[in-house]
């Protein structure tokens, strides 16, 4: 008769705590599996499955299988988290042996490497934008091998070193796409470019507080900001941009159709034009009324001051001077007139002395058209 190993025939109790014990299939449902306390172990005999019962009661359920590396392998598979590249080489070679002599000969990415190292590649034309692994000492005919676990979409990967060391990147099925802020240099940049002067909670500090609040965020103070620059206008009499900028443009073009004119010249007989304006047909600009005052400028004390009415066509003007006042002896040689000449309605002044004029205009017609 053959030798057996020990034998027991329902398993092993543990001082009444747990139980050792076998069985075909799934443990729990019925018999001495559903009954055994917790901790006990129970080997299914069809595939080699060991359980452990985790809780006291009847099923299936209270019963824990244990992993083994064939679930740590579909429990890994599809995870794209890759090993750490040390650098991540955007430079472009012609082909792998053209990388593998800058490699043996100088740097990557002013980065010395060494056997083993992984290097991100991105430029290596006939190559797949792959992780290759230095195989060998840099210098003495090191060759660059293809990592067998080739890019995916999904994959990401570290990189250590080099010009984007800190950085992350992500494969997009057909380049590597930096991922997330990137590098604490970045960071820098950010923090610089919003005026944050250190890590972590800070309370904004404004230059000046005209209108928005001192430690406000960005959010409250462009509210603020756009609550006093108010709605669009929205009765185009003069103005009708419906920005600051432009709206202040226009408004500073208005006025400055009725601003007023300084005007010092030598007299002597000759025209000075005081003020001038474009001349054209139809109802941009129908009528011109100025209130000039003409001084003498040896003697201040002598003015002479008046309504000049004008009306034009484009072509031809006609005017008139009414409500004429006068100070003092009357300026020598004084004369006004308005003429079209060049395509301009102007306001003339002439005198035999030097004198100063002053004049403001006001004007009748549609300016808008």
């Amino acid at each position: 008769m053959g030798l057996s190993m020990f034998q027991i025939k329902k398993g092993i109790n543990l001082d009444g705590l747990a139980q050792v014990m076998s069985g075909a299939g799934v443990p729990g449902a019925a018999g001495d599996a559903s009954l055994a306390p917790v901790g006990s172990l129970y080997l299914d005999v069809t595939n080699g499955q060991l359980y452990v019962k985790k809780s006291s009661g009847v099923g299936t359920d209270k019963w824990l299988r244990t992993q083994n590396s064939s679930d740590m392998a579909a429990a890994l598979q599809g995870i794209s988290w890759r090993e750490p590249a040390k650098l991540h080489v955007t430079t472009s070679y012609a082909d792998l042996a053209a990388a593998t002599t800058a490699m043996n000969t100088g740097t990557l990415d002013g980065t010395a490497v060494v056997a083993n190292d992984r290097i991100l590649f991105e430029n290596i034309t006939g190559v797949s934008k792959n992780i290759f692994v230095v195989t060998g000492t840099p210098g003495s005919g090191a060759t660059l091998v293809e990592d067998t676990n080739t890019a995916t979409k999904g994959d990401t990967v570290y990189v250590s070193s080099g010009t984007d060391a800190g950085k992350t990147f992500n494969y997009n099925g057909t380049v590597w796409v930096q991922q997330g802020a990137a590098s604490s240099t970045e960071i820098g940049f950010l923090k610089a470019f919003v005026g944050k002067s250190a890590d972590g909670n800070e309370t904004p500090d404004y230059a000046s507080n005209n209108v928005v609040t001192d430690g406000d965020s960005l959010e409250d103070a462009i509210s603020d900001l756009d609550a006093k620059i108010g709605q669009l206008y929205g009765t185009p009499n003069f103005i009708y941009d419906n920005t600051v900028s432009g709206n202040l443009a226009v408004l500073d073009s208005q006025l400055g159709m009725a601003r007023t004119f300084v005007e010092l010249f030598a007299g002597g007989g000759t025209e000075t034009v005081v003020d001038s304006m474009r001349a054209e047909a139809g109802d941009y600009c129908i009528a011109l009324e100025w209130s000039l005052v003409v001084k003498l400028q040896s003697d201040p004390s002598r003015l002479w001051a008046a309504k000049v009415f004008a009306v034009q066509n484009g072509t031809a003007v006609d005017f008139n001077i009414a409500s004429i006042l006068g100070l003092g002896t009357a300026i020598p040689g004084l004369d006004v007139s308005v003429d079209i000449s060049g395509g301009n309605v102007r306001l003339l002044v002439n005198s035999t002395d030097p004198v100063i004029a002053y004049a403001t205009r006001s004007m009748v017609g549609n300016v808008n058209t």
